[in-house]
């Protein structure tokens, strides 16, 4: 018996210590999937049934200060109250038409609103999760069910969480969306990736959004082409930056972005006219059973990091 004891003994060292090793922690809980990075929680994927879409919240920093407003998840001292549906970093589209439907709007479509023509995006199923020392990996799918019912997109959203730099947060979002008919994004500046930043980003506030190009500030970055965000403020007492880069191999990178002074970025590929009033109208049609391929990178880091390079490293996975 001692033989087996002990050979069972050394199974169970092996068989259970993955929480304690890995670096990168994804835990799913009946509404939620909570993510802990180098032993401390990094942010939480909400399934979010009673929002009416998925969303992460919230995004911290390395040294666990958060980076994204609190309300309407978890309100703060503070916080502004406007605009409930920007909740933590999310996805959707506010007119998407579909054949036979539409328009549809699957961004302002939070549940305290009286609008018409809102659509839900519903959590599905996770069809992968796997934790791990230098990066976990979680992939989820939803369908964009529009008013009456009928699904018209089905969104399958992988996302990769690094563990280094470890001074540093980092994650990756590969986003497919299968048209489920002949669908329509129509020339709007609410789609397809959004983040709304805590009140120590907003402009008044000192904080600044940045682009690739140099260029300062809510007047000069939206509505213009470039590789990523880098929006920066100091969040008690620490100089922090949030990232939101596009994948240069995107449909029409560099995308042109969505921001408003009190901490609002928007990654929009489909936005043209709705910038540019002398610009024609731009709308982009995946007839049923296309899909739409997009990856879009996060990085929250310390102000005296490299986006840039980081932004080459992202390029090349």
């Amino acid at each position: 018996m001692k033989p087996f004891f002990c050979l069972c003994s050394l199974l169970l060292t092996f068989a259970v210590p993955l929480p304690i090793w890995a670096q990168v922690i994804i835990t799913p809980h009946e509404s939620y999937v909570s993510i802990d990075i180098n032993g401390a929680p990094f942010t939480t994927l909400y399934k979010g049934e009673e929002a009416h879409k998925p969303f992460l919240f919230p995004l911290r920093t390395a040294s666990g200060k958060r980076v994204t407003r609190g309300y309407p998840v978890e309100p703060a001292a503070g916080d502004p109250t406007d605009h409930p549906h920007q909740r933590g970093l999310w996805v959707g589209a506010e007119r998407l038409t579909a054949s036979g439907i539409g328009p549809i709007d699957f961004w302002e479509n939070d549940p305290t609103y009286k609008r018409p023509h809102m659509g839900v995006v519903k959590f599905k199923e996770i069809t992968a999760h796997e934790s791990g020392s230098s990066k976990g990996v979680l992939t989820f799918s939803a369908d964009w069910i529009s008013p009456g019912g009928d699904p018209v997109v089905t969104e399958t959203r992988s996302l990769t969480f690094y563990s280094e730099a470890k001074d540093c947060r980092m994650f990756d979002i590969d986003l497919r969306l299968r048209a489920d008919r002949d669908i329509t994004f129509e020339d709007n500046d609410d789609t397809v990736i959004g983040i709304r930043l805590s009140p120590s980003f907003d402009q008044n506030k000192g904080g600044r959004p940045v682009n690739a190009q140099g260029l300062e500030g809510e007047a000069n970055v939206r509505g213009r082409r470039s590789e990523w965000i880098d929006w920066q403020a100091i969040v008690d007492g620490e100089e922090v930056g949030v990232t939101l880069m596009e994948h240069p191999a995107n449909f029409s990178a560099p995308t042109r972005w969505h921001v408003r002074s009190i901490g609002l970025m928007i990654a929009n590929p489909f936005g043209q006219h709705d910038y540019l009033p002398e610009a024609p109208v731009a709308t982009n049609t995946l007839r049923a059973g296309q899909e739409l391929h997009l990856r879009y990178c996060v990085l929250i880091h310390p102000k005296s990091t490299d986006v840039s390079q980081t932004f080459k490293e992202f390029a090349a996975r």
